[in-house]
């Protein structure tokens, strides 16, 4: 067992969490800060899954960066990620549907109990008047739940 000690709890209900995610999703040094932190918390002899946890990555994330690393060196490890499309829905329409997909597709008008991919691109196109594709609603879906 760890003595550890708990120090006092910090107030932090004034601090807006969605603007913090936003900023550190827009920031470009932010993934290379994750990486150099896993990197140096192994180093440390701090366990995998304790590693994994704080920073939010997977197992799977870390082994990637280690070939990385064996193969292109730092700079390769560290050269700037492409990203991929950019969402349709902006922050507040995600929110907007998390809360929605928590409850009955029902409430919404449709037979089904359940929400599915199929219902959550149907749901996205006639709500708001954005098409996308059934892998897309199934990823969000798979995301919310």
């Amino acid at each position: 067992m760890n003595n550890v000690k708990l120090g006092r709890p910090v107030d932090i209900s004034n601090i807006n969490i969605e603007l913090l995610k936003d900023w550190m999703n827009s920031n470009k040094f932010h993934r290379k800060i994750i990486i150099c932190q896993s990197f140096i918390a192994l180093s440390r002899n701090i366990p995998m899954n304790e590693v994994c946890h704080v920073l939010g990555v997977t197992r799977e994330s870390i082994r990637l960066w280690k070939e990385q690393l064996r193969t292109g060196g730092l700079p390769g490890l560290l050269k700037d990620k492409i990203r991929g499309k950019r969402s349709k829905l902006d922050t507040a329409k995600k929110m907007e549907l998390e809360s929605i997909v928590k409850k009955s597709p029902k409430m919404k008008g449709y037979k089904t109990g359940k929400w599915t991919g199929l219902l959550v691109q149907d749901f996205v196109q006639k709500e708001w008047g954005i098409n996308i594709s059934l892998r897309t609603a199934q990823l969000w879906l798979s995301k919310i739940r």
